[in-house]
């Protein structure tokens, strides 16, 4: 075990069934006026959650754009496109809705919303340009519909650039979300394929933050937790990867 570590961790995260109902009387609401970004499969309509978001932000005193362009890989075309949709609309905050591609959007459009240049300069590797953000980011709230990715808990953003085909993660303190809600009820329109995929992708990432020579105790009782049976990320994959059907396809203690 690691004994010689930083942790910062400065994400307010409300988690539980019926949780994204406080969307609409939480004093922590980082601003009043939300860029929020999903995907362009058009999911978060379809199912009635970005109606119910925008309903919850009017009730808090918000108002909201919608930027509707992600894709499953995302891209950095959207990054900036999206940004310029929030300068344009005078945005204060970014919530991403969906699954870990727009909660990753939308911490990059939060960065180039108030920073100059292409998002490119300021990626550490590949041909990045490495340059620090110096007016940060616009505050960030996480809104998963999926449980997986682990996005809505820290700061970092997968991101592609198509043209020299190049997907580099990167992030910074201004990249945590300032509030995220995880609300299981979000998760029960996933079909169980697609639930047991994020099963591993939770299970892997637990293994890989257990193995990594950057541990820290705070990681390896989480990694351990999440690996163990018969923790949420590994019962998951085991309910959801059968041929037969769940016991109950709507349960909500089943997606998270």
């Amino acid at each position: 075990m690691n004994l010689n570590f930083n942790y910062y961790m400065p994400t307010r995260i409300l988690f539980g069934c019926g949780k994204l109902q406080e969307l609409g009387t939480t004093p922590f609401l980082p601003g009043k006026k939300a860029l929020i970004v999903i995907g362009a499969s058009g999911a978060m309509r379809k199912h009635g959650y970005l109606d119910k978001v925008v309903g919850h932000l009017k009730t808090n005193g918000a108002e909201a754009v919608v930027y509707d362009k992600i894709q499953p890989n995302p891209l950095v075309e959207h990054v900036e496109q999206g940004a310029e949709v929030a300068k344009k609309n005078k945005c204060d905050f970014v919530i991403g809705l969906g699954g870990g591609s727009t909660i990753d959007s939308a911490k990059s459009i939060a960065v180039m919303a108030v920073n100059p240049g292409k998002y490119w300069d300021y990626i550490n590797g590949g041909s990045g340009g490495g340059k620090t953000p110096a007016k940060g980011a616009l505050p960030i709230v996480a809104i998963p519909t999926t449980a997986g990715t682990g996005t809505e808990a820290d700061p970092w953003t997968v991101i592609t650039k198509t043209d020299t085909n190049e997907k580099i993660g990167w992030g910074n303190a201004f990249t945590f979300p300032k509030l995220s809600i995880v609300d299981p009820e979000l998760m029960v329109s996933v079909p169980p394929q697609q639930t047991a995929y994020t099963g591993m992708d939770a299970f892997f990432h637990s293994v890989e933050s257990y193995l990594a020579t950057c541990n820290q105790p705070t990681s390896d009782h989480l990694a351990r937790r999440a690996c163990a049976s018969p923790s949420p990320a590994a019962s998951r994959i085991t309910r959801w990867s059968t041929r037969s059907a769940p016991a109950s396809p709507r349960s909500r203690t089943g997606r998270v």
